[in-house]
């Protein structure tokens, strides 16, 4: 048998930047800026995250989202026009109020990242690169599996997908009679236990 190839390790920093106007905090999901030059400071593409912060200042949730007009996309958060109450605008508006009653503040935050290149396609936060919209999709998903491996601290509010075989296993559980369902999730815990006294007693 051939060995496994080595893993390719590949950190992408991500820095979050907070969108301000003359250097200080605006309510961009309440409302524009008075001048153009300010609006401005929105225009284009976008990898962009809302970031839902306590009392302390502290990050507790975030969404994290793509546009490639973002000017226009912010429309629908301030003012959703959908009724249902599973659309993300509605669901977003309703957080922004929470979120503020209990004395926290909600950040915009646009993504950048140093440049790189992926197979000879340089990538980097310029409005020509996210012009792309595999571009934005590449850099939102790996924003969006990013904040998904530190949840639920801060908590990310995009909806969160099962992998194909975490849908198998659900699947294969839900068809079986409940009282071999509940052997096999004892069986599975007794043998977690195990292997956690092994370990316990290795570090000793």
């Amino acid at each position: 048998m051939n060995a496994p190839a080595p893993v390719q390790s590949f950190i992408l920093p991500l820095n979050w930047r907070p969108v301000l106007v003359e250097g200080k905090a605006f309510l961009w999901h309440r409302t524009s800026p008075k001048y153009l030059k300010h609006r401005e400071l929105i225009r284009g593409p976008r990898i962009y995250r809302w970031a839902f912060k306590n009392k302390a200042g502290e990050i507790e949730a975030v969404y994290i989202g793509q546009s490639e007009a973002f000017h226009n996309r912010i429309a629908g958060y301030r003012t959703p026009t959908k009724t249902n109450q599973n659309d993300t605008d509605v669901i977003l508006n309703k957080k922004f109020a929470s979120c503020e009653e209990n004395g926290g503040t909600v950040e915009l935050q646009f993504l950048e990242v140093a440049a790189f290149e992926i197979n000879g396609q340089l990538i980097d936060a310029s409005v020509n690169s996210l012009g792309n919209h595999d571009v934005r999709l590449l850099l939102e998903s790996v924003a969006t599996v990013t904040a998904k491996s530190e949840h639920p601290n801060p908590a990310l509010l995009n909806r969160l997908s099962k992998n194909v075989h975490e849908k198998e296993l659900e699947s294969l559980l839900k068809s079986m009679p409940p009282k071999r369902r509940r052997e096999l999730l004892e069986s599975a815990i007794d043998k977690l236990k195990q292997q956690a006294r092994k370990a316990n007693a290795t570090q000793k």
